[in-house]
């Protein structure tokens, strides 16, 4: 193999090497940042029942972030506070990925505002985290 060949390959291998070292390193940065899986359901029903009387709001947080969020109604007034944050360790799809068991927190909302239940209706949520919002609707049926 003459001189020029030689160092074409060690170029080509080197410029290889460096690219996978990069996209690995890009590979690694975004799966380790906060992800927001949202509510596990977009229907509260807080009767008692034990079936959607509260809901969720999962992401993964591997940075443990600060993560806040508020409810609020169609005409922007404040409703309540999430509660507070919590972990689990999650086989719920929407709340890891796949079928792994995970560590998954998450933020709740059992319906109420100052104690009492709010009404039936729409009502607004944003999550704070890492700079970004995120933010979806809720509809309370009683």
């Amino acid at each position: 193999m003459t001189t020029n060949a030689k160092t074409r390959r060690f170029a080509m291998t080197t410029i290889t090497t460096l690219s996978l070292l990069v996209l690995g390193t890009f590979a690694m940065t975004q799966s380790a940042g906060f992800r927001w899986f949202g509510p596990l359901t977009r229907v509260l029903t807080p009767n008692g029942d034990g079936s959607n009387d509260v809901a969720f709001f999962c992401f993964d947080n591997p940075a443990d972030s600060d993560v806040s969020g508020k409810v609020y109604s169609l005409l922007g007034g404040e409703i309540a506070p999430f509660g507070p944050r919590q972990t689990v360790i999650s086989h719920v799809p929407q709340c890891a990925d796949g079928g792994t068991p995970a560590p998954v927190q998450f933020l709740t909302w059992d319906g109420r505002s100052n104690g009492s239940f709010v009404h039936s209706g729409i009502y607004v949520y944003r999550v704070m985290a890492e700079g970004k919002i995120y933010s979806g609707t809720l509809i309370v049926v009683r």
